[in-house]
This record gives structure tokens, C-alpha cells and sequence, in this order.
């Protein structure tokens, strides 16, 4: 075999270049980490002034490229296929080819002339509001992995794929691509139309885009929900069920979203931490006091709450029957029913003065012992109970007896139920009061300057021992990114 500096000086006429390719070499041969940084001053010169005449005088020399004499001993695989993948014209190649094949179709049918056993995968479609993203490729590639896996273990496998076209989440991208003169204008029935229409068009891109993963399926003959067939469907188990006593129609507080006018799930709920609730202490005068608590008539039943836009719609204090409370004194805030464990934390929270910062016990007894007693709303003229609650009241924060709104809260709504408790909820689908919360509430947003009403009120009949910000989590609707509120609403109840 030739060395190297042969070939080199073969290919290289001109003198001076062809020492200087010569000599990197060599140097990359022996230390090619030191190689270009130990190059003689000399030989880079020679390289600079070569280019540099070159430059001038605008030639460069040329030949004739020799054949490689060794080009036939590198034996290399011959292929057609290409390096590149060229996706634009491939993949609508392999569409079309599976498209034409019509695989899962064909398995299908020879599955069913076998009389093969049939496997059905329940599919919980997904909503027709917007492009598809990397969740909705997970879930149904996986569920295709196990479609395909029972065709090839003998069964017949009749994908069909659906879409949900009802419900929020359609109608609010319809109303988030119009303006607000043109959604002011707009009738249940003409939302609909638009949201039906909005439904349609997403389905095909999504269906479209199914079928460019690769999924196995009957495209051509999907289930909408909007679809007359599947409504009517619908209507008839609704009926059968009614007939049947599961179905009936009541008042029950939901997670309702203001900003959305609509009952939430769960699921649809976030719960950011910094979330500041004006939380405030309230004193409610003792209007008659059980045969425990007859000696200290002349308490304030206190209760602590981060919803101050509750307090039109209290209707009892709820207490833990087996947690020892007390009824203490102070110059300043007079005689206070709390929880026993919780009354040194309360005198540092109300920052009493410094020559009576503490609470003096004048009596103590089970919360059992104060079931039965009333008291005086502060604001309206009605009389409510203390009633016997559940574990849900504890010692860990407040004052250990439970602000009790029916209408605005899961626990109080039990409790309510359980001791016959009407079921007021004065704020409307908007989050605003109506005329049963009073005039002076009417019509103000409970969540804004409603809630600040209320803590104004309770502040100017001497009822409000203290209001600060509290730091918590709190339900927001995940669609609007807004806050909230527990809210009765009639709806269908189904008990089964």
C-alpha cells in the first residue's frame, strides 16, 4: 500500500502547500491535541501569503479527478432506501396505503364469517373543542395496542369511535371566538346551533388526525352524542329511570361557578394556595341558654368564617358534642362561647390589650351540654339553634363552633337536613344576592363587594370581633381560572 504523503504529494502540485499538508498530518498522527497550536510561524505564513496570491490573481489551479484505485475494494450495501425521511411525501404515501388496505375493516369480517368471539373496548370519547394534544395520543394508542391485540388472539374487534359534542367546554370556545356585542345578542338556541356546528368541524380535524397515528377503526361511521339517535337513546333511560323512583328533583349546594354560571365536578375544580379569603369572627348574642349554660345567658355564641358573604344565609352554629368548650371573659370582647383548647389562640388572634391579653374561664362543659340553646341572628330578626355536628369540627383553627349555612356548604348541608334546616341560598347564577339576603345586600357580587357589605354590617351592630386575610386553598373553576362558591341549586338528583 502507498504511505499517505505519497498520495498527498500526488494530489497537491504546489510546493509549498503540499509541505505544509504534510506536516499537519504528521503532527495529527503523533499529538493531534497539540497539533495546529505547535505549527511553525514559518509554515503558517507560507500558508497565508499562498492564499493570499491565489486571491489575487483570481485562478485556481485545477485537474482532472483520478480514480480512486481502491474504490472497488469498499464493499457497501446497495439500497433503495432512502436516507431522508421526506415526511412530506412519505406519510401521505403510508396513509394512503393503509386507507386503501382497509386492514381492521377486513380482519373484522373474517373474524365474524369464523363466528368468532366478539371483544368491545368501552371508549370514553373525548370533546369536540379543539386540536388534539399529546394526552389525547396517549389514550388512544394505548387503547389501540389493545384492540389489535385481540384481533391477533382470534377475536372480532368493532372499534367504533365517538365523540362527547355537548356540554361547557364547547359552548365556551363558540363564545370565546365571538365578541361581546355578538355573544349579548345570543339565544340558548342559537348557542346551540353554533356550538353543534363548532362540534362538527372539530371532529373531522380530530378524526383526521386519529387516523394519521394509525389508529384501528370505523372512521367512516362514528357516534356523536348530538346525533338524534343517541339523544333519543338518552331521553329513554332517562324516562326508564324516572319511572323506576331513581330520578327526582331537589335543591342540593354544588361547586357553582360564577364566571361559567354553571355546577362544577370535581374534576373540574384547581385549587391554588395562594388563594386570601377574608376570614372574620363573629359573636352571636345567646337568646336562650340550655339548663348547662343558664348561669352565662348573656354570652355571644363565637364563630370564625372565610366566607363573611355567608352570613345572610346562617341558620345554625354547629358544635362537636364530645369537645370541651368554655364560656370566657374579657373587658373587651364580654363573655364568649369557644372551644377549650382553642381560647389562648383566640385571645392572641383578637390582639387583645396588653393589661388584659388573656381570657378568664368562667365555666366549662361538653358541646353535648350546649345543644338546645339559641341565639340572635345579628342581622335579621330570627332566632337559631346550636346543634350537635359531626367530627368535621375540630380544634385545629377557628373557635370550635361551625358558622352552619344549609345552602352554602356540604357539611352544613347535611346537618341541615338532618335537623330539618330550610335550605336558603339568597345568591343567583351570577354570584350576586337576591331580595331574600335583604335590600341593602341585593343585587352585589358575593365574591367582591358583597362579601365586603356583609363584614361592614356585622361590624355596625357590634358583632364582628375581627377580620384579617387568611391564606388558603380555595376551589377555582379550571376553565375561567376564577373563584367559586358553594351554591344550592335545583337539579336532577339521581339515588340509586
Amino acid at each position: 500500500q502507498k504511505h499517505p504523503s505519497f498520495i498527498l504529494r500526488s494530489m497537491v502540485n504546489d510546493h509549498a502547500l503540499s509541505k505544509l499538508l504534510m506536516l499537519i498530518l504528521s503532527m495529527l498522527l503523533v499529538r493531534p491535541s497539540h497539533a495546529f497550536t505547535q505549527l511553525p510561524a514559518s509554515y503558517l505564513r507560507a500558508g497565508n501569503a499562498l492564499g493570499k496570491a491565489r486571491h489575487r490573481s483570481g485562478k485556481t489551479q485545477r485537474r482532472a479527478k483520478k480514480v480512486n484505485p481502491y474504490a472497488g475494494s469498499v464493499i457497501l450495501p446497495q439500497t433503495d432506501f432512502n436516507q431522508r425521511a421526506n415526511a412530506v411525501v412519505r406519510e401521505p404515501e403510508l396513509q394512503e396505503y393503509w386507507k386503501n388496505l382497509n386492514l381492521h375493516n377486513e380482519l373484522s369480517k373474517a373474524r365474524r364469517e369464523q363466528k368468532a368471539e366478539t371483544f368491545t373496548l368501552h371508549d370514553g370519547p373525548p370533546y369536540a373543542n379543539g386540536d388534539l394534544h399529546i394526552g389525547h395520543a396517549m389514550n388512544k394508542i394505548l387503547k389501540d395496542f389493545l384492540n389489535r391485540r385481540q384481533l391477533v388472539k382470534g377475536y372480532e374487534v368493532n372499534y367504533v369511535p365517538g365523540w362527547d359534542t355537548h356540554g361547557l367546554p364547547i359552548e365556551l370556545k363558540v363564545l370565546q371566538s365571538m365578541k361581546s356585542k355578538e355573544r349579548q345578542g345570543l339565544t340558548p338556541i342559537s348557542l346551540r346551533s353554533k356550538a353543534a356546528d363548532f362540534a362538527k368541524e372539530t371532529v373531522a380535524k380530530q378524526s383526521a388526525s386519529f387516523q394519521r397515528y394509525g389508529i384501528f377503526g370505523d372512521f367512516e361511521s362514528p357516534y356523536l352524542t348530538l346525533q338524534p339517535s343517541f339523544e333519543a337513546a338518552q331521553i329513554r333511560v332517562f324516562g326508564e329511570m324516572f319511572k323506576k323512583g331513581h330520578l327526582y328533583r331537589g335543591r342540593k349546594p354544588v361547586h357553582w361557578s360564577p364566571s361559567s354560571r354553571t355546577a362544577l365536578a370535581e374534576a373540574e375544580l384547581e385549587y391554588p394556595e395562594k388563594h386570601f379569603s377574608r376570614s372574620i369572627y363573629v359573636g352571636f348574642p345567646v337568646s336562650s341558654a340550655s339548663p348547662a349554660l343558664s348561669s352565662h345567658s348573656d354570652a355571644k355564641v363565637a364563630i370564625w368564617t372565610t366566607t363573611p358573604w355567608t352570613m345572610p344565609a346562617n341558620l345554625a352554629v354547629a358544635v362537636n358534642p364530645e369537645l370541651d368548650y368554655s364560656v370566657v371573659n374579657n373587658p373587651n370582647t364580654g363573655k364568649l362561647i369557644v372551644a377549650t383548647d382553642l381560647a389562648d389562640k383566640l385571645a392572641t388572634t383578637l390582639k387583645l390589650p396588653e393589661e388584659s391579653s388573656k381570657f378568664e374561664t368562667l365555666l366549662t362543659l361538653k358541646g353535648s351540654d350546649l345543644v338546645g340553646t339559641t341565639y340572635k341572628h345579628p342581622l335579621y330578626d330570627r332566632v337559631s339553634p346550636v346543634l350537635a355536628g359531626g367530627d368535621y369540627i375540630t380544634t385545629e383553627s377557628g373557635t370550635g363552633l361551625v358558622h352552619t349555612a344549609p345552602g352554602h356548604g356540604q357539611e352544613d348541608y347535611l346537618t341541615g337536613m338532618k335537623n330539618g334546616l330550610e335550605l336558603l341560598s339568597p345568591v343567583d347564577d351570577a354570584g350576586r344576592f337576591t331580595e331574600e339576603a335583604g335590600e341593602r345586600f341585593v343585587g352585589k357580587d358575593v365574591l367582591g363587594d358583597g362579601n365586603l357589605e356583609a363584614i361592614a354590617a356585622l361590624d355596625e351592630v357590634g358583632a364582628l370581633l375581627m377580620e384579617e386575610k387568611y391564606q388558603h386553598k380555595y376551589p377555582y373553576d379550571w376553565r375561567t381560572k376564577k373563584p367559586t362558591i358553594f351554591r344550592a341549586t335545583s337539579q336532577w338528583v339521581c339515588s340509586v
